[in-house]
């Protein structure tokens, strides 16, 4: 009984063996992408997730993760450093985010290994960092920290747009220079704060001189507007005692005016009066005339002169 199974048993493992070895079979994960070889040429289609299989033997498929990929980029501080506007030496260190571009797997499959695009990759941050580093000085690298970083990407996208990659982010994370140079900023700052500091004391001074300067001109214009005022005043005063004395004359000339009409007028009454006496006496005498016109004179022969009779 035991040969009838034995040869079974055998097949079934040689089977399994051979399966094993030869494995046709490969599981492409969600985030890769395959390309299938046949004697170690690439072929003319991206396999995408899901099972696919090869030739045994004769044929493989690779796979290429486009999930995103990282890796530090540092430039020493020696003669290879960056050099800034001011020629001075400039350590930098930054992190590089990348993945293959899914649209140009074929051309990685056919041209390149994923060692050759990150030294190209690595390469081209290097010479982007350098180059826009050499636009600023060394006094403005961390306060421009942010600009740098974004013209190093946009530098760095523009260089490896021939590549089969993609460069996702970049950060400029640290900026280092030489020990003698911070002792040289040092010495530099403090000089500037001795020169700033001279120049607010001189600010001072120079708002003080202008704050009493302005003052003694408010002064002089409050003392002048005063003087002013004062003659506005005694002009007003004047020219109010000139109205009253104008008035009091010309009350005056009126009052006399009146006087002088008034004692017109008295005259002009006794005039009338007068009149009136002499018509009452000419009336009386009317009334005695007895017809014989008598001559107001009677000679006097004797005398030699004449006498003035009295009105009838």
């Amino acid at each position: 009984m035991a040969p009838k199974f034995i040869k079974p048993l055998v097949i079934a493992v040689a089977a399994v063996v051979l399966v094993v070895v030869l494995n046709p079979f490969t599981i492409i994960g969600a985030t890769d992408r395959g390309v299938s070889y046949f004697l170690g040429a690439a072929g003319d289609e991206v396999i995408q997730p899901g099972l696919a299989t090869h030739v045994p033997l004769l044929g493989a498929i690779r796979t290429w993760s486009i999930k995103p990929k990282e890796f530090k980029v540092k430039i020493a501080i020696d003669n290879n450093g960056a050099i800034s506007k001011d020629n001075q030496i400039i350590g930098v260190e930054s992190m590089i985010y990348w993945k293959f571009d899914e649209t140009r797997i074929l051309d990685i499959a056919k041209m390149y290994s994923e060692e050759t695009l990150k030294q190209i990759i690595e390469s081209s941050v290097i010479t982007s960092i350098k180059t826009i580093i050499g636009g600023y000085t060394i006094f403005d690298l961390a306060q421009n920290q942010a600009n740098i970083s974004e013209n190093v990407m946009q530098r760095l996208t523009s260089t490896l747009s021939q590549y089969p990659v993609i460069i996702t982010q970049l950060n400029v994370s640290n900026f280092d220079w030489s020990g003698d140079f911070d002792k040289q900023i040092n010495a530099t700052m403090e000089a500037a704060q001795a020169v700033k500091k001279a120049t607010e004391e001189a600010n001072i001074a120079e708002q003080q001189s202008r704050k009493q300067v302005i003052e003694a001109e408010a002064a002089a214009k409050a003392k002048l507007a005063t003087a002013q005022a004062d003659a506005d005043q005694q002009k007003i005063a004047a020219d109010a005692a000139l109205y009253r004395a104008q008035k009091e004359a010309e009350a005056r000339i009126a009052e006399g005016q009146g006087i002088a009409e008034y004692n017109r007028l008295i005259a002009a009454n006794q005039q009338i009066e007068i009149r009136m006496r002499e018509l009452e006496i000419e009336l009386e005498r009317a009334k005695r005339w007895n017809g014989v016109e008598v001559s107001q004179y009677i000679p006097l022969t004797a005398a030699g002169g004449v006498v003035t009779l009295p009105s009838r």
